[in-house]
């Protein structure tokens, strides 16, 4: 839709315009008005005008139904308001829609293993005038049902990643699809490393072509550490303490772990740091989001990183979680522009890729990796994926990573519906899943069900996760061809990035 945006004010300034659509009262319970597009003017002079347009996307009105598995637009009055803040919209316009349409069709996930009671609201009461509203028909023809009830994967192969695979063992494919552990990247036994890293995918197979992947967490820009020391071999070894409980180490271990300032060559690792995502949101500006996107991709190209472990887009829900400022917003459609429009700007910078995360209903932090999030599938598919879908369908981002928690007992990494029939068949996502830090093991999430729920890279890694990972496979929990499939994603990250042609082995 168009906008006309004036600035009566006295001084420049920049205004968001906020599109909401309160959808038919009708058919399942809806909220009075959900957010359904955003646009940011330029800084405007006093009496400036400028010409927005807004998309609506009108998939995202449609409601699940779960006992067939559909989503569908409800006939009636699509009721479009306006305004600068979701406390101050006003009725502009109708939208009608003279029958149902059903929209896609797919099959039930993440059943609930056992009943509650939604919370609802009071029923909505309809107040505005709409006798005088400009009133436009839904063409309920030119909707074509999208059908996503097949199994099949719809994910292309490339050649020469899988000339590459099939000519690793049983044995490099597991060191393929398990990180390497903090006691080799801390004593330089990767092959590449940046100093404040968190992870490294193997070092074992650069002989084959293939060289170590390294992983920096964000959430507020790169993180890495300022300053390493180049030592012998050109390798690079911490100089200062990230954590504090290090501080306390044993002088003698202290001399093994970290370099001397004093006698080594220095090399530093400035990175910028951005205001957390939390505050991005609130400028609304998708373009300045992304111009953020690209200056973290341009430090990843500086210092070798090839995946960035962000955006974090898990929606707030409760003002107690303690990740709050990492996620963008409790809306699902702002989460994911915002997510959408970062990811863009990352990986405009070639070969390097953003990594959304924490897929998905990680929304407390207190006891992450025993609780479950129990909900409807509307639930889930409405609030808890939507922001997610938003963002893997506009952006592509080379990574996703799977939260600690379960969604209605099943832990995610374990999930197939989640990683496999949702994300890979519905939405054809095609990159690297992999686990958060230390979210599978005894009590947690099973390490061979990951590989066959579709998770490909196991994190931080190390010899326990490979040992259960080949009992997984001698047990027939997994199979030869689950794990085929992960190393193949793996290689096809790391043959596409930086790494591969800056970096030869």
């Amino acid at each position: 839709m168009q906008v006309s945006v004036t600035n009566t004010g006295g001084h420049t300034g920049k205004e968001v315009v906020q599109v909401y659509i309160s959808c038919p009262a009708s058919g399942q319970h809806k909220e009075f008005q959900q957010l359904a597009g955003f646009a940011k003017t330029r800084a405007l002079a006093p009496g400036e005008k400028q010409q927005l347009e807004v998309a609506i996307n009108l998939k995202y009105l449609a409601n699940f139904r779960e006992e067939d598995a559909s989503y569908a637009l409800d006939l009636g009055d699509y009721i479009v308001r306006l305004g600068n803040s979701s406390r101050n919209t006003h009725a502009v316009a109708v939208m009608q829609l003279e029958q149902q349409v059903l929209i896609s069709t797919h099959t039930n996930i993440c059943r609930q293993q056992r009943h509650f009671e939604d919370l609802v609201s009071a029923a909505r009461v309809e107040t505005d005038g709409r006798s005088d509203l400009p009133t436009y028909r839904i063409d309920f023809q030119a909707f074509e049902v999208r059908n996503y009830r097949s199994e099949t994967e719809k994910c292309a192969h490339e050649s020469r990643v899988d000339a590459m695979a099939a000519g690793l063992s049983r044995r490099e494919l597991l060191d393929l699809v398990v990180g390497e552990d903090f006691m080799s990247m801390m004593f330089g036994k990767t092959y590449f490393h940046a100093p404040g890293a968190v992870g490294n995918t193997t070092s074992n197979l650069t002989d084959k072509g293939l060289i170590n992947a390294t992983l920096a967490d964000g959430p507020a820009g790169l993180r890495l550490e300022r300053r390493a020391a180049l030592v012998k071999k050109n390798k690079l070894k911490s100089v200062d303490s990230q954590l504090e409980l290090l501080e306390f180490m044993p002088k003698v271990l202290k001399r093994i772990i970290y370099a001397d300032p004093e006698k080594h060559e220095l090399m530093h690792q400035y990175t910028t740091a951005f205001p957390i995502a939390l505050s991005l949101a609130q400028t609304w500006n998708t373009e300045l989001i992304h111009q953020v996107g690209e200056a973290i991709g341009k430090e990843m190209h500086e210092y070798g990183i090839v995946f960035w472990l962000g955006p974090g887009m898990n929606l707030h829900r409760n003002p107690l979680c303690g990740r709050n400022y990492e996620y963008f917003s409790e809306d699902p459609l702002l989460s994911g522009k915002m997510a959408a429009a970062i990811t863009r700007g990352c990986q405009s910078i070639g070969g390097v890729y953003a990594t959304l995360k924490h897929f998905v209903a990680n929304n407390q932090e207190t006891n992450r990796n025993l609780s479950s999030s129990n909900m409807s599938e509307r639930t889930l598919r409405e609030i808890y994926l939507r922001g997610f879908e938003i963002a893997v369908r506009e952006s592509n981002p080379g990574a996703i990573m799977s939260a600690y928690n379960k969604v209605n007992g099943v832990y995610t990494p374990n999930s197939h519906d989640l990683n496999t029939k949702v994300l890979r068949h519905e939405w054809g996502f095609s990159g690297v899943v992999m686990t958060d830090w230390f979210s599978t093991g005894k009590g947690y999430a099973d390490n061979s069900e990951c590989m066959t729920a579709g998770n490909d890279l196991i994190m931080p890694g190390g010899n326990y996760y490979k040992k259960q990972l080949l009992h997984g496979l001698k047990s027939g929990v997994i199979t030869d061809e689950d794990l085929l499939r992960c190393a193949r994603n793996i290689i096809k990250a790391i043959l596409n990035s930086q790494l591969a042609s800056e970096y030869p082995p």
